[in-house]
C-alpha cells in the first residue's frame, strides 16, 4: 500500500461571479513508484478537518493532479487567505491553481521534488569517464532564470478583442526586450506579438493582467484579459522592459522583477496609460 510523503490541510483558492473564496481539502503528496504515478489527491474534509462519517479516504470522492503535468509551483502574491496561512500557487498544463497552507514553504519545496526531480541534464559518456575533483554544492534556492522571470502560463478571459482573434484555453505569454509575445504552450511557437510602443495601457489585479493594444498592432486595437497566479510578476516584468526601453537599454536587469510594488513605482515603473484619450501612442526616441 503506498503511503503519502506528505499529508495534511489545504485550503483552494474558488472564483464565481468575480468573487474568491476558500474551500478546506485534505491533501496527501504521493512519489512515483512500481504502484504509481507521482501525484497529488485531493479529498473534501469538513470544518474541523476531518472526514464526513461512515466514509474513508478510499471511499471519499477524490480529485487527482498528477505532478508530471506540473509546470511551476512558488509562493504567490498577496492574498487574503484563511488564517494563519500563505498562499502558493501551483500551475498544470491544464489549469492553474491558488492554494494555502500553515507550512507553504514546506509544501513548496515537496512539490518541487515530486515533480521536478527528475529534470537532470545527461552528461556525455566520455565526460563521465575522465576523473574530476567532486567539489560539494548546494542548490540555490534563489536561482530563476531569465525564461522563469519572463514567461508566463496564462489562461485566456474572453473578452471582444480575444475572440475576435480566436483564443480560448492556455498560453504562454512572455515579457520580451522588445513586446509582448503570445506562444503556443506545446510548440512555443509566438502566435501574436505586441510590441511596448503600441500597448495604450496594462495592469494587473491579483490574478488577472490585462492591456489595451493600439489600432497598430498586429492584433488590431482592442482589450486583452488574461488569468494567472503571476500577474503581479508578469505586471512587473512589462514595467521594467517598457523603463529600458526609455532609458536605452537592451535587456532589462532582473533585478527589477524582485522588487516590491511599492520599490517599482518610487522607480517611475508605474503601469500608466499611453497617449491621451484613444489615440495611439508614438514611439519615444529612446523606442526608435
Amino acid at each position: 500500500m503506498e503511503r503519502p510523503v506528505k499529508d495534511g490541510i489545504l485550503y483552494v483558492q474558488h472564483s464565481k461571479f468575480g468573487k474568491r473564496s476558500w474551500r478546506k481539502m485534505r491533501a496527501q503528496l504521493f512519489a512515483a513508484s512500481p504502484s504509481g504515478v507521482a501525484r497529488m489527491e485531493k479529498f473534501d474534509v469538513r470544518d474541523d478537518g476531518t472526514i464526513p462519517e461512515k466514509t474513508s479516504l478510499q471511499r471519499c470522492a477524490r480529485r487527482v493532479i498528477r505532478l508530471s503535468d506540473c509546470v511551476s509551483v512558488g509562493p504567490a502574491g498577496t492574498e487574503s487567505c484563511p488564517k494563519a496561512t500563505a498562499a502558493f500557487y501551483l500551475t498544470t498544463t491544464e489549469k492553474s491553481y491558488v492554494l494555502a497552507a500553515e507550512q507553504r514553504d514546506e509544501w513548496i519545496t515537496q512539490l518541487c521534488q515530486l515533480a521536478f526531480q527528475g529534470a537532470k541534464e545527461t552528461v556525455p559518456s566520455s565526460a563521465r569517464a575522465q576523473p574530476s575533483p567532486v567539489v560539494p554544492m548546494e542548490e540555490n534556492s534563489l536561482y530563476s532564470s531569465w525564461q522563469d522571470l519572463t514567461e508566463f502560463l496564462v489562461l485566456v478571459v474572453q473578452t471582444d478583442a480575444a475572440t475576435r482573434c480566436g483564443l480560448h484555453g492556455h498560453y504562454l505569454l512572455s515579457a520580451l526586450p522588445q513586446s509582448l509575445t503570445l506562444k503556443d504552450p506545446q510548440s512555443r511557437q509566438p502566435l501574436l506579438t505586441w510590441p511596448y510602443s503600441f500597448l495604450r495601457k496594462f495592469g494587473q489585479d491579483q490574478a488577472v493582467f490585462s492591456f489595451e493594444a493600439g489600432r497598430r498592432s498586429d492584433s488590431g486595437e482592442g482589450t486583452f484579459t488574461f488569468s494567472t497566479p503571476r500577474a503581479p510578476e508578469l505586471c512587473r516584468a512589462v514595467a521594467a522592459a517598457i523603463a529600458c526601453q526609455q532609458q536605452g537599454h537592451d535587456t532589462p536587469d532582473p533585478r527589477l522583477f524582485c522588487v516590491s510594488d511599492t520599490q517599482l513605482f518610487a522607480q517611475g515603473l508605474e503601469p500608466q496609460p499611453w497617449g491621451p484619450g484613444n489615440a495611439d501612442p508614438q514611439p519615444s526616441p529612446a523606442l526608435g
